[in-house]
């Protein structure tokens, strides 16, 4: 999900960072200590660096649901640091020309609010912001000073002020991630249910298809007397395949097999009930070839997608046909239109309607295969292809 990997992304960059800041401390190391006793630095360090890799350690092995409890963690061992370093301060005043206090966790302890604001609600983040950033003032105007003052409250009332944008970005940008994540929800699930739908429907209309094709041609040959023996294969064949039928509905396996002369009118219906202007040419070379059932409703579903995404999005008066050929070891179904076309590059991998309802649908057959060629103003072209496995 969007919404998952943001807060993985800034989880990440946030604990690096922090790390990165750590591994500078020696550099200031003897500075650090002429102002703390000389046990906070390392417990700092320790308390900090624990929780960021616990949290680096989540963000890119784990399931990402502790980010956010390790989040708050992280920002937790800052506060507990900021107050050793109250602790350990020896009351002596930073001289001015060294530039910043020597407090390490000053380039840090905003960290941990931008993964907060990712995972959880503004007050969460503000109330964190706000006691990190007022210890962090607190330490600097007394080592600054050496006494209570306002100077390092107006610095941190600068850095809140500059958080507080930041923070705002961030929480419009999470709103807009989990929106997105709403609305891909919903068009999988959509998706899913128009493949329920068509897969009951085509199931209908194979019932239909063994009823009146083989049901009632069995019951009109019946006469009074011995049956004849070719009569009697035929309703066999019948009853099998009614049985076929019950067995695959109930197991799940669709083990039967489909004629080549089924799957073509089941296609030209299902692609007529989008509207009579799509060209339908589909050469057959034998009637009787037989394909498997997943197959031909792969076929169907994919050919009925296609077509769908191109009444939907071709443009006014593009127009669209579906050409083909079906063999006994080889079927290929092109499904075109000359319409506005689009950028197949700049379609995200997990688009319901050609990742799911086109190339997954055929890559689940043995030997089956989609593809997708388009670009911008030249129309799109959907190949569905089977070979039979030997």
């Amino acid at each position: 999900m969007n919404e998952l990997r943001m807060q993985r992304g800034a989880a990440v960059c946030m604990a690096l960072t922090t790390l990165l800041v750590a591994a500078l401390v020696p550099l200031r190391w003897e500075q650090m200590i002429d102002q703390v006793g000389g046990w906070w630095v390392p417990v700092s360090l320790v308390v900090v660096l624990a929780s960021v890799l616990a949290l680096l350690a989540e963000a890119i092995r784990g399931s990402g649901r502790w980010i956010g409890p390790l989040a708050l963690m992280l920002g937790f061992s800052h506060v507990v640091a900021l107050l050793l370093w109250l602790l350990a301060w020896r009351g002596e005043m930073v001289p001015v020309d060294i530039g910043a206090p020597p407090i390490w966790l000053a380039n840090t302890v905003v960290l941990p609010s931008i993964v907060i604001a990712t995972v959880y609600r503004p007050w969460v983040t503000i109330g964190y912001a706000v006691i990190a950033v007022t210890l962090l003032a607190t330490a600097q105007q007394y080592v600054k000073q050496g006494q209570f003052g306002y100077l390092g409250y107006a610095n941190g009332l600068l850095t809140g002020s500059l958080m507080a944008v930041f923070l705002t970005a961030v929480y419009g940008v999470m709103a807009g991630m989990r929106a997105s994540d709403v609305h891909r929800e919903q068009v999988l699930a959509a998706s899913a249910r128009t493949a329920s739908r068509a897969a009951r429907i085509a199931e209908r209309h194979r019932f239909d298809d063994v009823v009146r094709d083989r049901v009632i041609a069995s019951l009109r040959v019946v006469t009074e007397g011995k049956p004849d023996p070719r009569y009697r294969a035929i309703a066999a064949q019948t009853l099998a395949a009614l049985e076929g039928l019950e067995e695959s509905v109930s197991t799940g396996r669709m083990n039967v097999q489909v004629s080549a002369a089924d799957v073509v009118l089941r296609l030209r219906e299902a692609v007529n009930e989008l509207g009579d202007d799509t060209m339908f040419d589909i050469q057959v070379a034998d009637p009787d070839a037989r394909y498997p059932y997943p197959l031909g409703e792969a076929l169907v579903d994919a050919s009925v997608e296609a077509v769908a995404n191109a009444v939907q999005h071709a443009g006014a008066g593009a127009a669209r046909g579906v050409i083909g050929a079906f063999g006994p070891d080889l079927i290929r179904i092109r499904i075109v239109d000359d319409g506005v076309g689009f950028d197949p590059q700049r379609v995200p991998s997990d688009r319901a309607g050609i990742e799911v309802g086109i190339r997954r649908r055929m890559a689940a057959q043995r030997g089956g295969g989609a593809w997708v060629e388009s670009a911008i103003g030249d129309g799109v072209m959907v190949s569905l292809e089977w070979v039979r496995a030997t």
